[in-house]
Protein backbone atom coordinates (compact mmCIF):
# COMPACT_ATOMS: atom_id res chain seq x y z
CA UNK A 1 0.00 0.00 0.00
CA UNK A 2 1.37 3.38 -1.02
CA UNK A 3 1.32 6.31 1.39
CA UNK A 4 1.36 9.84 0.05
CA UNK A 5 4.24 12.12 0.91
CA UNK A 6 4.20 15.45 -0.87
CA UNK A 7 3.29 16.74 -4.30
CA UNK A 8 6.02 19.27 -4.92
CA UNK A 9 8.90 17.07 -6.06
CA UNK A 10 10.20 17.95 -9.54
CA UNK A 11 10.04 14.32 -10.73
CA UNK A 12 6.45 13.65 -9.66
CA UNK A 13 4.40 13.05 -6.50
CA UNK A 14 6.42 11.44 -3.71
CA UNK A 15 4.97 8.39 -1.96
CA UNK A 16 6.23 5.56 0.21
CA UNK A 17 5.62 1.84 0.68
CA UNK A 18 7.00 -0.75 3.05
CA UNK A 19 9.39 -3.47 1.86
CA UNK A 20 7.64 -6.82 1.43
CA UNK A 21 7.58 -9.75 -0.95
CA UNK A 22 5.10 -7.73 -3.00
CA UNK A 23 7.31 -4.62 -3.23
CA UNK A 24 10.58 -6.55 -3.64
CA UNK A 25 10.45 -5.88 -7.37
CA UNK A 26 10.68 -2.13 -6.66
CA UNK A 27 13.51 -2.54 -4.16
CA UNK A 28 15.31 -4.75 -6.68
CA UNK A 29 14.82 -2.17 -9.41
CA UNK A 30 16.17 0.67 -7.23
CA UNK A 31 19.24 -1.21 -6.07
CA UNK A 32 20.04 -2.86 -9.41
CA UNK A 33 19.94 0.52 -11.16
CA UNK A 34 22.45 1.86 -8.62
CA UNK A 35 24.99 -0.97 -8.64
CA UNK A 36 23.50 -2.75 -5.65
CA UNK A 37 24.24 0.46 -3.66
CA UNK A 38 27.62 1.03 -2.01
CA UNK A 39 29.33 -1.36 -4.41
CA UNK A 40 26.92 -4.31 -4.14
CA UNK A 41 25.85 -4.24 -0.50
CA UNK A 42 22.11 -4.58 -1.14
CA UNK A 43 21.69 -3.23 2.41
CA UNK A 44 22.93 -6.47 3.97
CA UNK A 45 25.83 -5.08 6.00
CA UNK A 46 23.95 -4.50 9.27
CA UNK A 47 22.10 -7.82 9.17
CA UNK A 48 25.13 -9.84 10.26
CA UNK A 49 27.81 -9.20 12.90
CA UNK A 50 30.43 -11.24 11.04
CA UNK A 51 32.68 -10.66 8.04
CA UNK A 52 30.98 -8.98 5.09
CA UNK A 53 31.90 -8.56 1.44
CA UNK A 54 30.12 -5.47 0.09
CA UNK A 55 31.23 -6.40 -3.42
CA UNK A 56 29.51 -9.80 -3.45
CA UNK A 57 26.67 -8.43 -5.56
CA UNK A 58 24.71 -11.59 -6.38
CA UNK A 59 25.23 -13.24 -3.00
CA UNK A 60 24.09 -10.14 -1.14
CA UNK A 61 21.09 -9.71 -3.42
CA UNK A 62 19.99 -13.32 -2.92
CA UNK A 63 20.49 -13.06 0.85
CA UNK A 64 18.39 -9.91 1.00
CA UNK A 65 15.60 -11.46 -1.03
CA UNK A 66 15.56 -14.47 1.29
CA UNK A 67 15.22 -12.24 4.35
CA UNK A 68 12.39 -10.32 2.70
CA UNK A 69 10.53 -13.50 1.81
CA UNK A 70 10.88 -14.64 5.44
CA UNK A 71 9.65 -11.31 6.81
CA UNK A 72 13.02 -10.60 8.42
CA UNK A 73 13.91 -7.40 6.58
CA UNK A 74 12.16 -4.06 6.96
CA UNK A 75 12.42 -0.72 5.24
CA UNK A 76 10.66 2.11 3.46
CA UNK A 77 10.81 2.52 -0.31
CA UNK A 78 10.34 6.06 -1.63
CA UNK A 79 8.77 6.65 -5.03
CA UNK A 80 8.57 9.64 -7.33
CA UNK A 81 5.62 8.91 -9.52
CA UNK A 82 6.00 5.20 -10.30
CA UNK A 83 9.77 5.12 -9.94
CA UNK A 84 11.49 3.82 -6.77
CA UNK A 85 14.13 6.43 -5.94
CA UNK A 86 14.89 6.11 -2.23
CA UNK A 87 15.22 3.75 0.70
CA UNK A 88 15.42 3.72 4.49
CA UNK A 89 16.32 0.50 6.31
CA UNK A 90 14.98 -0.14 9.79
CA UNK A 91 14.26 -3.13 11.98
CA UNK A 92 14.32 -4.58 15.49
CA UNK A 93 17.58 -5.02 17.36
CA UNK A 94 17.96 -8.72 16.53
CA UNK A 95 17.40 -8.09 12.83
CA UNK A 96 20.19 -5.50 12.54
CA UNK A 97 22.72 -6.91 14.95
CA UNK A 98 26.01 -5.48 13.65
CA UNK A 99 25.58 -2.31 15.71
CA UNK A 100 25.95 -4.38 18.90
CA UNK A 101 29.61 -5.03 18.07
CA UNK A 102 30.53 -1.40 17.52
CA UNK A 103 33.03 -0.14 20.08
CA UNK A 104 31.41 2.13 22.65
CA UNK A 105 27.86 1.11 21.82
CA UNK A 106 25.29 0.55 24.54
CA UNK A 107 21.53 0.40 23.87
CA UNK A 108 19.54 3.46 24.89
CA UNK A 109 16.43 1.42 25.72
CA UNK A 110 15.33 -2.17 26.07
CA UNK A 111 15.14 -3.85 22.66
CA UNK A 112 15.30 -0.68 20.56
CA UNK A 113 14.44 -0.71 16.88
CA UNK A 114 17.06 0.77 14.58
CA UNK A 115 17.42 2.93 11.50
CA UNK A 116 20.73 1.97 9.91
CA UNK A 117 20.77 3.01 6.26
CA UNK A 118 19.45 5.66 3.92
CA UNK A 119 19.85 5.88 0.17
CA UNK A 120 18.42 8.42 -2.28
CA UNK A 121 19.20 8.07 -5.99
CA UNK A 122 21.65 10.80 -7.06
CA UNK A 123 19.23 12.75 -9.25
CA UNK A 124 16.71 12.98 -6.43
CA UNK A 125 18.90 14.18 -3.57
CA UNK A 126 18.41 17.45 -1.67
CA UNK A 127 14.68 17.39 -2.33
CA UNK A 128 13.27 16.25 1.02
CA UNK A 129 13.02 12.55 0.21
CA UNK A 130 15.31 11.44 3.04
CA UNK A 131 13.07 13.25 5.51
CA UNK A 132 10.03 11.57 3.96
CA UNK A 133 11.73 8.15 4.22
CA UNK A 134 12.60 8.61 7.89
CA UNK A 135 9.15 9.92 8.81
CA UNK A 136 7.44 6.98 7.08
CA UNK A 137 9.82 4.54 8.78
CA UNK A 138 9.10 5.98 12.22
CA UNK A 139 5.36 5.62 11.63
CA UNK A 140 5.83 2.03 10.46
CA UNK A 141 7.92 1.06 13.48
CA UNK A 142 5.38 2.55 15.87
CA UNK A 143 2.63 0.59 14.12
CA UNK A 144 4.73 -2.59 14.42
CA UNK A 145 4.98 -2.16 18.18
CA UNK A 146 8.36 -0.50 18.66
CA UNK A 147 8.75 1.34 21.96
CA UNK A 148 11.99 3.10 21.10
CA UNK A 149 14.09 3.75 17.99
CA UNK A 150 17.79 4.45 17.59
CA UNK A 151 19.60 6.10 14.69
CA UNK A 152 23.34 6.59 14.15
CA UNK A 153 23.86 9.73 12.07
CA UNK A 154 27.22 11.12 11.03
CA UNK A 155 28.23 14.67 11.86
CA UNK A 156 30.24 16.77 9.45
CA UNK A 157 30.27 17.53 5.73
CA UNK A 158 31.14 14.13 4.35
CA UNK A 159 30.25 13.06 0.84
CA UNK A 160 27.01 11.25 0.12
CA UNK A 161 28.76 7.86 0.23
CA UNK A 162 29.62 8.45 3.89
CA UNK A 163 26.19 9.70 4.93
CA UNK A 164 24.32 6.44 4.48
CA UNK A 165 23.25 6.68 8.12
CA UNK A 166 21.83 10.21 7.78
CA UNK A 167 22.73 13.48 9.50
CA UNK A 168 21.92 14.77 12.99
CA UNK A 169 19.73 17.51 11.51
CA UNK A 170 17.61 14.95 9.68
CA UNK A 171 16.79 13.00 12.83
CA UNK A 172 16.41 16.03 15.07
CA UNK A 173 13.71 17.18 12.68
CA UNK A 174 11.80 13.96 13.38
CA UNK A 175 11.97 14.33 17.17
CA UNK A 176 15.09 12.27 17.90
CA UNK A 177 17.42 13.35 20.72
CA UNK A 178 21.21 13.09 20.84
CA UNK A 179 22.36 10.56 23.44
CA UNK A 180 26.10 9.89 23.08
CA UNK A 181 28.97 9.83 20.62
CA UNK A 182 29.73 6.60 18.78
CA UNK A 183 33.10 6.68 17.09
CA UNK A 184 34.77 9.80 15.71
CA UNK A 185 31.84 11.29 13.81
CA UNK A 186 28.78 9.17 14.58
CA UNK A 187 26.22 9.73 17.32
CA UNK A 188 23.48 7.67 18.86
CA UNK A 189 20.12 9.38 18.55
CA UNK A 190 17.02 8.05 20.25
CA UNK A 191 13.26 8.43 19.96
CA UNK A 192 10.78 6.92 22.43
CA UNK A 193 7.09 6.36 21.78
CA UNK A 194 4.58 7.06 24.54
CA UNK A 195 2.61 4.09 25.83
CA UNK A 196 -1.09 3.87 25.03
CA UNK A 197 -1.95 4.94 28.57
CA UNK A 198 0.30 7.99 28.20
CA UNK A 199 -1.33 8.84 24.87
CA UNK A 200 -4.80 8.56 26.42
CA UNK A 201 -3.70 10.76 29.33
CA UNK A 202 -2.32 13.38 26.95
CA UNK A 203 -5.51 13.42 24.87
CA UNK A 204 -7.69 13.82 27.96
CA UNK A 205 -5.84 16.89 29.26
Amino acid sequence: MRHHGFEGHAHGPATTAQLSAKTWVDFDRLFASNGGVWGGCWCMFFHSPGKFDAGAYERNRDAKQSLVSEGRAHGTIVYCGKDPVGWCQFGPKEELSRIDNKRGYAPTAEDPWRITCLFIAPKHRRSGLAKLAVAASVRAMKKLGAKAVEAYPVEGKSGAAFLYSGTPHLFEGEGFSRVKQLGKKSWIYSLSFPSRSQERSTKST
